[in-house]
């Protein structure tokens, strides 16, 4: 496998799934040019039904985490400099100061370095079936909860929102997650505005009273809205009916 002169240094190689096919867990991006390194993260990764996205290139793969959510980051230490700045940029980076980061280094001396650049867990070259699986499985469970946190399910429902006395809307979910919730009608806000929303999920029978931020909005009246205060039941019931959506999912990807 190589890459051709013509194509862009920083085009992703290829993406792997697991062997045989199954449904896909968590999603990694995996950043090297070493195709020893690449072959054998991507076989240990696949047997535990990890989506893995290939890079050689450290500028294209922080693009990639600017432009899309993975749980988890694999980076080789075979250009060490370039993998420093990669995992102390991804730390960050909103979107990936929770990812499960692996460091794989040249040596034990590089340790230091990697976790204090962010890395949970590192694997020292040469590598070892052993220890690959080993870190896997301990770190696995940590990219599902990332992956619960993050993940976002299609509803509609509606939306009470109080931006003080003066200021009340009904506007329309689009899709929530454990951390936030995306509105559409919601004329008015603005990025930063503190608001109060009252809503029934699906998984409680009373309304919930939410305290969330307004991280983006666009032209069409839609919002982005970030919790920052959540009755403890309500967090609970909203963690669980979503773990339960995943789990859907993922069988439906099966």
């Amino acid at each position: 496998m190589s890459e051709s002169p013509a194509q862009p240094t920083g085009a992703v190689i290829e993406k792997r799934e697991a062997e045989p096919a199954a449904a896909i867990g968590v999603r990694a991006l995996l950043v090297s040019g070493d195709i020893q390194t690449i072959d054998t993260l991507c076989h240990y990764m696949g047997q535990m039904s990890m989506h893995v996205e290939v890079c050689s290139d450290f500028t294209f793969a922080s693009g990639k985490l600017c432009h899309s959510k993975f749980e988890a980051l694999v980076v080789d230490f075979k250009q060490k400099e370039e993998a420093l700045d990669l995992l102390t940029k991804s730390r960050q980076m909103t979107s990936h100061k929770a990812a499960v980061v692996i460091a794989v280094l040249n040596s034990s001396d590089e340790m230091p370095g990697a976790f204090r650049a962010g890395a949970s867990f590192v694997l020292v070259k040469p590598l070892s079936a052993q220890v690959v699986m080993r870190t896997l499985r301990v770190s696995y469970p940590l990219m599902m909860h990332e992956r619960r946190r993050y993940f976002r399910y299609p509803i509609q429902i509606p939306v009470h929102v109080s931006n003080g006395p003066q200021h009340e809307m009904l506007a329309t979910s689009a899709n929530i997650s454990e951390g936030g919730i995306a509105l559409t009608r919601a004329p008015g806000l603005k990025v930063g505005d503190r608001v109060t929303l009252l809503l029934t999920l699906p998984c409680a029978e009373a309304a919930a009273k939410i305290s969330a931020e307004v991280c983006w909005r666009d032209d069409a009246g839609a919002a982005g809205l970030e919790f920052f205060i959540v009755p403890r039941a309500t967090k609970e019931a909203l963690a669980s009916w979503l773990g339960d959506k995943l789990e859907e999912y993922l069988h439906e990807k099966q």
